[in-house]
């Protein structure tokens, strides 16, 4: 009776190689590692991608991919959120940078946990201290709730509208009976507008970080004092904010934050 052949991920078991030869090595190019692992470049490419997405390498001025200490904690147990929570904060601030007077503006991931929207992680440049880190904002007349919310079925939307005072911090907070409306606005545009609601002169825009496979709860903002027309901040705002999104979304799918 022939035997049966083991089964196993070919990607995985190239991928395993391709991480030996890393710690044997501990830097080298896409050229040199598809050459000595007989790979296509352009697998080769992906592979070192890959690691460099989730730490495990990092990438020098000459295109060299260096081996970092990842793989130690790996082995010893160890990779802290902090790590994560750090690489979040480098993405905010590089997106805050982008604009003129990058100290005005307020770059968030947030998060819904049931009840409304915690701020995860902020750029360092913050000058609002009433939006900060590890604080909480209404779901309802913010931008990360609303970007989250719009992606929500109708269901939990309504049983969050049951339970939630609306209440009215400028006189344009959006109010309950035009919250529905609100949404509906904002997954036609692809994202959220916050104008004047938490406070007067407070503009914000925000997407909902998608996931597949999960239920839609992540946000990304951009937040900015403006007295008047913001179309041209939300116009900058929102491809930032979509560049941005792909490169968290990576992390956010390893459950690890």
């Amino acid at each position: 009776m022939a035997k049966k052949k083991p089964t196993y991920l070919q990607t995985l078991s190239k991928g395993i190689q391709v991480l030996e030869y890393l710690v044997e090595h501990n830097s080298t190019t896409v050229t040199s590692m598809a050459k000595n692992l007989s790979l296509q470049k352009s697998a080769s490419y992906r592979f070192l991608n890959t690691f460099k997405l989730h730490g495990y390498v990092v990438q020098d001025d000459s295109n060299n991919y260096i081996l970092t200490d990842r793989i130690k904690k790996l082995g010893s147990g160890i990779i802290p959120k902090i790590e994560l929570h750090n690489i979040f904060v480098d993405i905010l601030n590089s997106i805050a940078l982008k604009f003129h007077a990058p100290a005005d503006i307020i770059s968030n991931l947030g998060v819904w946990n049931g009840n409304d929207i915690t701020y995860l992680a902020q750029n360092n440049n913050t000058t609002y201290s009433q939006f900060h880190e590890g604080g909480h904002v209404p779901a309802y007349c913010s931008a990360l709730g609303k970007a989250v919310f719009s992606l929500m079925p109708l269901p939990d939307i309504e049983k969050y509208m049951e339970k939630t005072n609306f209440e009215q911090f400028t006189v344009h907070t959006t109010k309950k009976e035009n919250f529905l409306q609100e949404l509906e606005l904002t997954r036609a545009r692809g994202y959220s507008i916050m104008n004047d609601e938490l406070c007067v002169g407070l503009k914000g825009v925000g997407i909902p970080i998608v996931i597949e496979g999960q239920p839609v709860q992540y946000a990304l903002s951009l937040t900015r004092t403006i007295y008047g027309d913001a179309a041209k901040f939300y116009e900058d705002a929102v491809p930032l904010l979509q560049e941005a999104s792909e490169e968290i979304m990576g992390y956010l799918e390893l459950k690890l934050f």
